[in-house]
């Protein structure tokens, strides 16, 4: 109250910013998390993105030094992950801005003990709830993105599905991220992902040994994971899938392709040129 004394120390404006760095590497330096990309403190986001780049940077470095990766391997990085990087200070920023303009758009009768106050305090509750719910629940903006122009994924054509900052449509197209399923009570398919890459066998009838070959030919670390009959949610539609390390998908097929040491390839970084979707 006015009875309580206070000494103003210091007083500093705060400005918020979007700021995404041009470039994810010169060389041998990458960069990472709040070198990489700054944006409001929100909802952790700054933090998922820095977990989700180093998470991508460390997979493929550690194929690079485990000597099974060609050169392309390590240029996915900023390929990847610099588009999403832009995708989420916009999303994030954007949104900051709409909760800034409903803060200040507090109906004249919301405190009113009226009709007029309820149905004030009820609208301006569920604008507030629809607004906030995609900060705290950000499910499209952590696992809804896709790498659409890395040079180590297998495009087959078919566009990655939209999403906004607070819902997806889980997607098996490659450059998603491979949906959730349960493999066993207690055992999620990510629990049982292994080094480098894992061949998903939804058809027991589907022949993997050929991508099993060239991927041993080529020291590709390449394990197979036979999914049980009815285990797999709808976005499953093919046969076989290759699931990366970082849980994205690289190729995916009703059978091997014809040049199963071409794909291998061209998953590991050692193709002459890239996919583009």
């Amino acid at each position: 109250d006015d009875g309580f004394g206070y000494e103003i120390l210091s007083e500093e404006d705060w400005t918020a910013r979007r700021l995404v760095a041009d470039r994810l590497r010169d060389g041998r330096v990458f960069l990472a998390g709040d070198a990489a990309h700054l944006w409001v403190p929100y909802g952790g986001y700054g933090m998922n993105a820095g977990i989700a780049d180093v998470l991508n940077l460390t997979w493929t470095l550690g194929a690079l030094l485990g000597g099974w990766a060609g050169p392309r391997m390590i240029d996915a990085y900023e390929a990847e992950r610099l588009p999403i990087t832009a995708q989420v200070s916009k999303f994030a920023m954007s949104h900051a801005e709409r909760v800034i303009r409903n803060r200040h758009a507090l109906p004249a009768a919301i405190e009113d003990d009226t009709e007029d106050g309820r149905l004030a305090r009820e609208t301006f509750g569920r604008q507030a709830y629809d607004l906030n719910v995609q900060q705290f629940a950000a499910a499209g903006l952590n696992f809804g993105y896709s790498y659409d122009a890395s040079p180590i994924i297998s495009y087959d054509g078919e566009p990655a599905p939209d999403y906004t900052m607070g819902s997806y449509s889980p997607s098996t197209v490659p450059g998603c991220r491979a949906p959730h399923l349960w493999l066993e009570p207690g055992v999620s398919l990510y629990d049982r992902l292994g080094r480098g890459y894992t061949l998903l066998r939804f058809d027991p009838a589907a022949d993997g040994s050929r991508l099993v070959s060239a991927a041993t030919a080529a020291g590709v670390p390449l394990e197979i994971i036979d999914i049980p009959a009815g285990a797999a949610p709808a976005p499953y539609r093919h046969r076989l899938l290759i699931c990366r390390e970082d849980q994205h998908v690289a190729w995916r097929g009703e059978q091997a392709p014809s040049d199963p040491a071409a794909l291998i390839d061209l998953l590991r970084g050692a193709a002459a040129t890239g996919s583009r979707r």
